[in-house]
């Protein structure tokens, strides 16, 4: 078998031209880092704006400006310069510096970070960080010298600051900043070795036509007696020609792409039969195929024995024949089952293992031998086949890998919900209990009717509803459940609860005093989820009054009156009052002023009321004390969204 001539190695001229077109990709992309750049540094200042020192935010956002003006200035250059191929390695250079600088404005991030009051901030820019990062992975790989440039001044200065803090959460962020900024280089570094291994494709490609045309050139123009092996070039040129437009044209998955590689296969040898078979023992599947209907499907299943794919793998190489019938294969199980006449076929490898065969075959004898271009081109379709399968099964452990990191972030949230969890469902524990010991105590002392005591069970039994509601909402969440809505007469919402407030206020000796009108307007909402946002005020107006040293008053007021905007809803309280810089963090996630506070509470009920369309603030009493306000759009002013999830205000401030 005379084998195809195979191109050199890249010379030194086309690693040069590769090299050029990394730079001109790498300036070609530069546009759109620069407008992430300018997109994302204005959303960060105008989020931390109100809560950062705004000369150092100010000052921040010019400078990167500044060095994003010298990328973007830098780049026009590039692209008006008339022969920039001349010097690339010097455009490589501004660029890389140009980029560092870049980076290390961004690094100056951690001015932001040393400033920030929460951790939720932290997150916040540590966000915006790692989309920098993974930005610079996808538009700076091509030069891999310049991602690396921009990146580490981006991520170590955060890093480095996270991890040197005494706070084990930012240690943590710090730790996952470290790992984060390696998987961006490694991506970077996975993004450049495969544009450089296509370009050097498309180089040796380029390089191997050429070298056909020159070898077809030279023949003609020497010797016309070459004819046949000038034909057979020709051939080869015209089938490598083929390879690579089925193997290079877009498509969605490799399976199409295979499908049409065995389809131009059929055609190319003039079969009817086109598989890819995926062989386990003696167990032959048909992973793919090419065959008129009925013969032979997808998924079919076949003894390895009863195929000529058994004997392509005993001889570990390229089988074929033209007429079975004709010698000594009109003895094989698979010409005595199938009777097939014509077989070309190859193993297929997928990495260091044999996954199986490549082959082609018909039910009539070939009228010519194949030919050596044929061998040839099989055995490039089967280390294609190979290649393409294998880029699939890391396509498939990368999306493991994905799901696997999924689910621990949903078990993350889940451990944030077993904690809101605690705190929420302990108002109905503590209302079960009140009735529980009032009916004791009056079975004690023999004052218990049979009207009393049904009226007690039936308490103790509507609150017992109320935790198990309260938990089926907090599994809508962890289901990624719909909120309930519907309309509702919050008149109705604030007598279900009233006979618990009262008790409550009764054990802590608090007057309690309402100042509700008595036909609210409707709204649309969750009944379930406003009465906890009530629960949970008036539970802090009272632990308020009861942390009071002094001998006020011990008032707690609820008022409910409808306004042009819907209804406001407030809870005012005798207590001391907070402190403006308490006051400012009241609605921060686990900011508390409680010994064994969870800081949650508020929170949560800031997300139930945005979710509805409302919203929550606190204000100064005049005197002593605070007032909590909620407002709650009419059902025919509003309806909230669909499937807004509680809980996730708890990851923002």
């Amino acid at each position: 078998m005379n084998a195809v001539a195979m191109p050199s190695p890249v010379s030194d001229v086309a690693a040069r031209q590769i090299r050029a077109q990394q730079v001109r990709q790498l300036y070609e992309q530069a546009p759109l880092g620069v407008a992430a750049n300018l997109f994302v540094a204005p959303i960060l200042v105008l989020v931390l704006w109100d809560t950062l020192p705004r000369t150092v935010l100010a000052v921040w956002v010019l400078l990167l400006a500044a060095a994003t003006l010298i990328r973007l200035a830098l780049t026009a250059a590039f692209q008006r310069h008339a022969d920039p191929d001349a010097d690339i390695e010097g455009w490589v250079s501004r660029y890389t510096w140009a980029g560092a600088t870049n980076g290390a404005c961004w690094g100056g991030c951690v001015v932001l970070l040393a400033l920030s009051p929460s951790p939720v901030y932290d997150a916040f820019i540590a966000l915006i960080l790692g989309g920098v990062l993974m930005g610079s992975a996808l538009t700076l790989s091509p030069v891999l010298t310049a991602c690396v440039a921009y990146a580490l001044p981006v991520g170590l200065p955060p890093v480095l600051w996270l991890l040197l803090r005494d706070d084990p959460v930012r240690v943590a962020m710090g730790a996952a900043g470290i790992f984060y900024l390696l998987l961006v280089l490694g991506t970077a570094w996975y993004f450049h070795r495969t544009l450089a291994r296509s370009l050097r494709l498309a180089a040796e490609n380029l390089s191997l036509a050429q070298s056909f045309a020159t070898a077809r050139a030279e023949t003609e123009e020497t010797n016309r007696q070459l004819a046949d092996q000038q034909a057979a070039l020709r051939d080869s040129v015209a089938a490598m020609r083929e390879l690579y437009q089925v193997i290079s044209t877009p498509r969605r998955h490799a399976s199409d792409r295979i499908q049409a590689l065995l389809a131009m296969g059929c055609q190319r040898f003039d079969m009817a039969i086109g598989i890819l078979c995926h062989v386990e023992g003696e167990r032959h599947e048909v992973a793919y195929t090419v065959a008129p209907d009925g013969v032979i499907n997808q998924g079919d299943v076949l003894n390895l024995a009863d195929t000529y794919c058994r004997d392509t793998l005993r001889a570990g190489t390229l089988l074929s024949f033209e007429h079975a019938s004709a010698g000594p294969w009109r003895q094989h199980p698979c010409y005595q089952k199938f009777g097939l006449e014509t077989y070309l076929g190859v193993p297929v490898r997928v990495g260091e293992q044999v996954y199986g065969t490549l082959s082609f075959s018909a039910f009539t004898p070939r009228s010519v031998p194949f030919t050596p271009v044929d061998r040839e081109l099989i055995q490039l379709m089967a280390q294609w086949v190979g290649g393409a399968l294998e880029q699939e099964r890391m396509a498939e452990t990368a999306q493991r890998q994905q799901t696997l990191l999924a689910h621990a972030s949903r078990l993350n949230t889940l451990g944030e919900m077993a904690s809101a969890l605690a705190h929420e469902v302990n108002q109905p524990i503590t209302a079960i209990n009140l009735y529980a010991e009032a009916g004791l105590t009056r079975v004690r002392n023999d004052a218990l009717g049979p009207a009393e005591a049904r009226e007690t069970l039936e308490k103790i039994i509507a609150q017992s509803t109320r935790a198990k509601a309260i938990i089926q909402r907090i599994r809508q969440f962890a289901r990624q459940g719909k909120p309930h809505y519907i309309t509702v007469r919050l008149n109705d919402v604030f007598t279900d609860i009233m006979d618990f407030l009262n008790l409550e206020a009764r054990r802590h000796q608090i007057e309690l005093r309402y100042d509700i009108a008595p036909e609210l307007p409707l709204v649309r909402a969750d009944a379930l989820q406003v009465q906890q946002v009530l629960l949970n005020l008036v539970g802090n107006a009272m632990d308020a009054i009861n942390a009071s040293p002094g001998p006020e008053a011990r008032t707690l007021a609820i008022s409910a009156r409808a306004e042009p905007a819907g209804v406001e809803i407030a809870i005012q309280d005798s207590g001391p009052g907070l402190a403006p810089d308490v006051h400012d963090q009241l609605l921060h996630p686990f900011f508390t002023t409680k010994p064994d506070g969870l800081g949650l509470g508020l929170p949560i009920s800031q997300s139930i009321i945005e979710a509805h369309g409302g919203r929550l603030w606190a204000t100064p009493n005049a005197r002593h004390g605070v007032t909590f306000h909620f407002t709650l759009p009419i059902a025919s002013a509003a309806a909230p969204p669909e499937g807004v999830a509680v809980a996730l205000s708890l990851d923002t401030a």
